[in-house]
C-alpha cells in the first residue's frame, strides 16, 4: 500500500486502506467491547476521524500503528462512558429505592413549582403581580387596595390566569393548585 497515496486523500486508496484494515480492526476492538455494531462504529469513526484530519503517515507501520491505536482508545473510551452510565443509572435506582414518600413529594413539589414559575412568567404583568400576590397569601381585597383596583378586576384577573395555567399544566393543574393557589 502506498501511504502517500493515502496521505494524499485519494478515494481509490482510501477504499484500500479500508478493506485492507476493516476487518482485523474489528477483530481487535471486539477483544474489547465485545458488542459488534458497537465494534463498527467504533471502527468506522476512527476511519472517518482520520479522513476528516490533516494527519500523515512516513510509512504503512505508522499508519497500522495510529489505527490499532486509535480503536483501543476509542474502544476503551466507550467502556469508560458505558461504566459511568452504569454507574449513575445505579445511583439513581438505589436512590429512587431508598426515596421515601415525603421526598418524592418534595421533588414533585419542585418540578411543578417550576412548571409554574414558568407558566406564570409568561403571564401578562398585571396578571403575573395579581397571582404573585396572591400566591403570597394576600386576599383579593388586599391586592385590589395595594394595586388600586376593583376586587372584580382582581377576580377576573385570577380567573384569566388560573385558565391560562390549567390549560398547559394540563394533568398537573390539581397537583399545582394544591400546593400553591
Amino acid at each position: 500500500m502506498n501511504v502517500e497515496i493515502v496521505n494524499s486523500k485519494d478515494e481509490k486508496a482510501w477504499k484500500e486502506l479500508f478493506d485492507s484494515y476493516y476487518g482485523a480492526l474489528c477483530n481487535h476492538c471486539f477483544r474489547i467491547v465485545s458488542e459488534k455494531m458497537t465494534v463498527e462504529d467504533i471502527v468506522q469513526d476512527v476511519f472517518v476521524k482520520l479522513w476528516e484530519s490533516n494527519v500523515s503517515f512516513a510509512n504503512e507501520q505508522a499508519l497500522s500503528a495510529y489505527l490499532y491505536k486509535a480503536v483501543t482508545n476509542n474502544a476503551l473510551k466507550y467502556l469508560r462512558d458505558m461504566n459511568a452510565e452504569q454507574e449513575k443509572l445505579r445511583e439513581w435506582q438505589e436512590t429512587e429505592q431508598n426515596m421515601t414518600e415525603d421526598d418524592f413529594s418534595s421533588v414533585v413539589r419542585e418540578e411543578v413549582l417550576r412548571k409554574l414559575r414558568e407558566l406564570i412568567d409568561l403571564l401578562p404583568e398585571d396578571r403575573r403581580k395579581i397571582i404573585l400576590m396572591g400566591m403570597e397569601g394576600m386576599k383579593g381585597e388586599e391586592i385590589a387596595e395595594k394595586l388600586g383596583i376593583s376586587i372584580n378586576t382582581v377576580k377576573q384577573q385570577k380567573y384569566r390566569a388560573y385558565k391560562f395555567i390549567k390549560e398547559r399544566l394540563g394533568d398537573c393543574w390539581t397537583v399545582a393548585a394544591y400546593f400553591f393557589l
